[in-house]
């Protein structure tokens, strides 16, 4: 007979494989072409931004547009030295002036 703790201990094991089967889970936009099957990137708010008509001009002179996210804030993107990803640098003084911050 099985005791008490080896079927908690079963449970915990269960329910910690349900989480992490979940979590590995995520849709996939894939396009067939013919026989070769290609994954496409997700198109999220996050990676494109609203593009705006203002502009943003850093210490240095560097000039960059300014997007809006969907939550309303202002941002630029800007690409890492180090690993040469793209990035949003978010401007809270320039949310603040434009005044396009939403409430949640």
């Amino acid at each position: 007979m099985v005791n008490k703790s080896s079927r908690i201990f079963g449970l915990f094991v269960l329910i910690l494989g349900f989480i992490a089967l979940s979590m590995g889970m995520k849709a996939q936009n894939v396009v067939r072409n013919g026989k070769t099957f290609t994954e496409q990137k997700a198109d999220s708010a996050k990676s494109r931004g609203t593009k705006t008509d203002y502009l943003y001009t850093d210490k240095n002179g560097v000039t960059d547009t300014i997007y809006l996210s969907k939550n309303g804030n202002a941002f630029i993107w800007k690409v890492s030295k180090k690993t040469g990803k793209r990035y949003p640098k978010y401007l809270p003084k320039v949310t603040e002036q434009l005044g396009t911050k939403k409430d949640k």
